[in-house]
């Protein structure tokens, strides 16, 4: 592998030298997370859940840690480090509150006449690639991962090469925080990193505020 410097851009300073990801690496990363998601998705909702609140109450703890690690690498004063870390809880809180609703199946068929009812569920898309912004890594990418992993997909998280460490930190927590190290896996590198990871069949996911977790939702029926 070649090696990713990170350096902090207001002083010039290397940070931190990380080896690179290349396309071989991305496949079998990517092949980790989807062997990876069916057992993932099997888990019940109630330990995703835990998992997600645990990772929460790990970045609350860590914000002073985190915050200059966020600023030693995109240079963004601390205050606006610690600012982006507290405007990330909402949003965690947000899917963590809609998560239960948004699987429940829906009945939208009852014709008893008929002896058929008609349900919706939601259905986890698989693995999700999350290819996250520089500036805010914390905010953008959560919009992303939060809700893929609480909906049972597996994420390929590829942060900004002027965010890599932060998209370190963001696996760490997640994996001490109970998600499976192969349902979180982040990839190091620049562009080229990205662009093999899109070579994947992988669900990609870049918007920066989806507003409800990511699924599919197949139609389903049966004889009442």
């Amino acid at each position: 592998m070649a090696n990713l410097q990170v350096r902090n851009p207001a002083t010039g300073k290397i940070e931190a030298t990380l080896p690179a990801d290349r396309a071989k690496s991305v496949k079998a990363k990517y092949l980790r997370a989807r062997t990876a998601q069916a057992e993932w998705a099997r888990t019940p909702l109630r330990d995703r859940i835990a998992a997600i609140q645990d990772f929460r109450e790990r970045v609350v703890a860590e914000t002073e840690k985190l915050a200059r690690v966020l600023t030693s690498e995109v240079g963004k004063p601390i205050s606006q480090s610690v600012n982006e870390l507290k405007g990330f809880l909402p949003r965690v809180d947000f899917f963590l509150e809609e998560i239960a609703g948004t699987l429940k199946p829906r009945k939208v068929l009852d014709d008893r006449a008929g002896k058929m009812e008609e349900r919706i569920s939601l259905e986890p898309l698989g693995v999700v690639a999350n290819i996250s912004a520089w500036n805010y890594p914390w905010f953008v990418g959560g919009n992303v991962f939060v809700p893929a992993l609480l909906t049972g997909n597996t994420v390929l998280y590829k942060p900004s090469e002027y965010a890599s460490l932060t998209g370190l930190e963001i696996e760490r927590l997640l994996h001490e925080s109970g998600v499976p190290k192969d349902a979180f896996i982040a990839l190091i590198g620049t562009g080229d990193v990205g662009e093999a990871l899109l070579k994947q069949s992988v669900t990609a996911c870049s918007s920066p505020a989806p507003t409800r977790p990511a699924a599919r939702s197949p139609r389903r029926w049966r004889d009442a």
